[in-house]
C-alpha cells in the first residue's frame, strides 16, 4: 500500500460559484485510490466516476444526477 494525501472537495451546483463548498485533508494508506472512491459510493444508484491525472496526482471525480460532484485528489507522500 501507499500512502497518499487525499483531499476531497464537494462542490454544489445550487451555489453558482467554482470553488467547492467544503474540503477535506486527510492522509491514508491506499492500495487502489479509485477503488476506495467507488467503495465511499457503493450505497448510491446513479453516480458516474472520472479519473485523470494532473502534476503526478490521481484525480477521482464522483457526479451525481443532481449535479453535485466529489473530487479526490490523491497526491502520493
Amino acid at each position: 500500500m501507499k500512502e497518499y494525501e487525499i483531499v476531497k472537495e464537494v462542490f454544489n451546483p445550487c451555489a453558482g460559484d467554482q470553488r467547492p463548498d467544503t474540503c477535506e485533508i486527510i492522509e491514508k494508506e491506499v492500495e487502489n485510490p479509485e477503488a476506495f472512491v467507488k467503495e465511499q459510493y457503493r450505497q448510491e444508484s446513479h453516480v458516474e466516476f472520472l479519473a485523470s491525472e494532473k502534476d503526478g496526482s490521481l484525480i477521482v471525480e464522483v457526479l451525481f444526477d443532481s449535479g453535485r460532484k466529489h473530487r479526490y485528489t490523491f497526491t502520493e507522500l
